[in-house]
């Protein structure tokens, strides 16, 4: 209507008149919409629910062999009136001033499995030393509820430790993650593995290839060998071994190089697919799908680097000038000869039986003790009885 009253130029008059009630109206509406605004987002009790009326739900938490909820789906089932109990009962009721806050918040077992510093701080908990109490309270349980299988952990013993190299299931305890945590675990992870994977790959093909015994003859310009000219040619054995050491140096060179190759291309297409998810929930999905194949490149990167410490094994040993078998003919050489191969054994032994075994043994170590501490209850009162305090007194 203003549009087609300007159009027709009415006089000054009522031009400023029809502009003043357009934005005298526009301003209304502006602010009836930020009222309903207001009125939707300001804390306000749940329907039905009374001030207080949390009281009636503490006695679930006044048993005293109650310890920190660790159970996820529980949780999610309580009600605003039961985390707000929840909060007036934790830490011999610490923090009941605040439950009328979690009340009129709205704050629910899914909530509460949510909630963060910043969200105490919005709901007006404004003493900092509350807030970073309550905080740490919500972070232990919330780890709890997020880590279901890390309860049960338990640090395996050596005999496991060291078979868990072998299958890289120690690579599978994380959880509580988010998405994007998971997304950027994965990509790390398996970037990491692609590159020392290609690497030692190079090194294992260069193994493989030189198995091959060149020979270099003479020939008559015209491409017919010359018979008389055949002893004369120059062979070069590969790797200065021959036989059936030549022969297991040359089968686990493949099979290094090979397994190598296949931890990179792994490697490489899972972080092609799980660039591929749209949002975490997907990403979530796929590595609940991939379940145990999300270790196969650092599986194959693993068997790889086993098989690759074979053919340096036998260089070290049967080389035929330097090797321990048949052995260098002057005393030096074969004292050295001794040396780098007694050197190489017992630091492949310190790692594969005892270095790595015992990092992860810290794996697990690192969760249970984290998982024992939070078991423990945080910044819990100390209550002093009177003899105690008499006690010190005198």
């Amino acid at each position: 209507t203003f549009d087609m009253v300007v159009a027709a130029r009415p006089s000054g008059n009522l031009a400023a008149s029809l502009k003043k009630s357009a934005a005298k109206s526009a301003g209304a509406g502006k602010e009836k919409r930020h009222s309903l605004r207001h009125v939707h987002h300001e804390p306000h009790l749940p329907p039905g629910v009374a001030a207080g009326e949390w009281k009636q739900e503490m006695h679930k938490f006044e048993d005293p062999t109650l310890v920190m909820p660790q159970d996820a789906a529980m949780i999610q089932t309580w009600n605003e009136r039961t985390c707000a109990a929840w909060i007036a009962t934790i830490n011999n009721n610490a923090f009941e001033e605040y439950a009328d806050n979690f009340l009129t918040h709205h704050i629910d077992g899914t909530v509460l499995l949510k909630l963060t510093r910043d969200h105490l701080d919005e709901m007006g908990i404004r003493r900092i030393s509350d807030r970073i109490k309550l905080a740490d309270i919500l972070e232990q349980m919330q780890r709890r509820c997020n880590k279901p299988m890390t309860q049960k952990i338990v640090v395996p013993s050596w005999p496991m430790c060291f078979v868990q190299q072998l299958t890289f299931a120690w690579a599978d305890t994380s959880e509580g993650k988010t998405g994007e945590e998971i997304q950027d675990e994965l990509v790390q992870a398996n970037g990491s593995i692609a590159l020392v994977s290609t690497l030692t790959w190079a090194m294992a093909w260069d193994l493989l290839f030189g198995s091959a015994t060149s020979c270099f003859c003479p020939t008559d310009p015209n491409g017919v060998w010359d018979a008389s000219q055949i002893g004369a040619c120059y062979c070069s054995t590969a790797w200065d071994m021959e036989g059936r050491p030549l022969a297991i140096f040359y089968c686990f060179a493949g099979l290094s190089a090979f397994l190598f190759m296949l931890s990179t291309i792994y490697a490489v297409i899972q972080i092609m697919m799980v660039y591929e998810m749209s949002d975490d929930a997907e990403v979530e999905m796929f590595m609940e799908l991939l379940q145990r194949d999300a270790q196969l490149p650092g599986l194959f990167l693993f068997a790889g680097m086993v098989c690759f410490c074979v053919p340096i094994g036998v260089y070290l040993i049967y080389t035929v000038n330097l090797g321990i078998i048949p052995g260098p003919v002057d005393d030096t050489r074969r004292v050295f000869s001794y040396l780098a191969a007694l050197f190489a054994l017992a630091v492949t032994l310190f790692g594969f039986l005892y270095q790595v075994p015992k990092m992860i043994s810290g794996v697990y170590e690192a969760k249970f003790n984290v998982m024992q501490a939070d078991n423990l209850p945080l910044w819990l009162p100390q209550m002093i009885d009177e003899e105690q305090q008499t006690k010190k007194s005198l």
